[in-house]
């Protein structure tokens, strides 16, 4: 367990998707790009034509998108415009004596906290946690970018431990929808009231331009985080079409064969590069995790072939994003030709 020292100069991190500043740096138009940098479902849901009044009026309530959400999730959410959002307001809501980080994970997480001069700290494993008095723990599960899953028996036991120090769990579930059995709502009816969880259209149903997510949490939280949204901050267009996908139950089901199947595609190729033991993965995204040398090594030799990966340099990893056949015939081909 380390504790991050406050940085003066923060800087906001990068992520994938930066095929403006790839396609400059490697003078490939950006149009001739595979990007498999962010992990987001290549299989997208597809809206159908948004009728002109929902483009012409704001929304009156957002009782249908959450009533569908809840349904979907299985538990009552507000809607809120994106899970990055959330990641950026709850440090100025949430008071706190320490802040637990996973050492590795979704950067904004550690960035918000920082920002709000929260104490952070960072651990390897949730079970080496001592809570202390109004302690917060942050766990993305699955976790992005290593592709690791924290059980919810384990989840909850560490929520009811931080209830008794009046502290608060969050748990990032951003890439959860692929496998909902695993998610902490799975099971549990009745969940305790410092429990925290985000959730987001972007990746599983490809949305990520909706800009569209939701939260869970006590109804005090709620009121004051309702505070800082402000009215209509979900626009009507992204509420329209994020009930019309989260009551989409065959495409979801259908979806998430396709995307198992994809990821052990994904998976089968990239070990005939790469030890099998050096690959985790989700069914979004692969991470390898290399040496540092062989990291920048396999991401420039992809990007000189018109191939975008995530490069996690602090960490050495590399993430993967789903493709079609098409995509993974390409990636195919550039790794023949990569040499370490």
């Amino acid at each position: 367990m380390e504790r991050v020292e406050p940085m003066n100069n923060l800087q906001p991190p990068h992520h994938g998707g930066r095929l403006q500043a790839a396609a400059r740096q490697f003078k490939i138009p950006v149009n001739d790009w595979l990007d498999l940098s962010t992990g987001i479902n290549p299989f997208s849901w597809q809206p159908p034509p948004i009728p002109q009044s929902v483009w012409q009026c704001l929304p009156d309530t957002y009782d249908g998108l959450e009533q569908a959400a809840h349904r979907f999730y299985g538990a009552p959410m507000m809607a809120i415009p994106g899970s990055q959002w959330a990641i950026q307001t709850l440090p100025a809501v949430i008071p706190s004596n320490r802040v637990w980080l996973p050492r590795e994970a979704y950067e904004e997480h550690r960035f918000w906290w920082q920002y709000h001069q929260h104490d952070v700290r960072t651990y390897a494993a949730l079970d080496a946690i001592e809570p202390a008095f109004r302690d917060v723990v942050v766990v993305v599960n699955p976790n992005n970018p290593t592709a690791e899953f924290e059980s919810s028996a384990t989840l909850l036991q560490m929520a009811h431990r931080l209830q008794a120090q009046d502290g608060h769990m969050i748990i990032d579930e951003a890439f959860m929808d692929c496998t909902p059995e695993q998610s902490v709502f799975h099971g549990n009816k009745t969940l305790p009231e410092n429990l925290i969880v985000l959730r987001s259209l972007g990746k599983f149903f490809g949305l990520a331009g909706l800009r569209l997510g939701f939260l869970f949490g006590a109804d005090s939280l709620q009121s004051q985080l309702k505070q800082k949204l402000g009215p209509w901050a979900v626009s009507h267009p992204a509420a329209y079409v994020g009930e019309l996908a989260l009551l989409d139950s065959h495409w979801q089901q259908q979806t998430r064969r396709t995307l198992q199947q994809a990821s052990t595609e994904l998976q089968g190729l990239l070990a005939r590069h790469v030890p099998p033991t050096q690959i985790q993965a989700t069914n979004l995204f692969c991470t390898l995790d290399l040496r540092s040398e062989m990291a920048v090594s396999l991401h420039r030799h992809c990007a000189r072939q018109g191939i975008l990966l995530r490069h996690f340099e602090h960490w050495h990893r590399i993430r993967v994003g789903l493709t079609t056949k098409t995509g993974r015939q390409r990636l195919e081909m550039a790794l023949q030709c990569w040499n370490f």
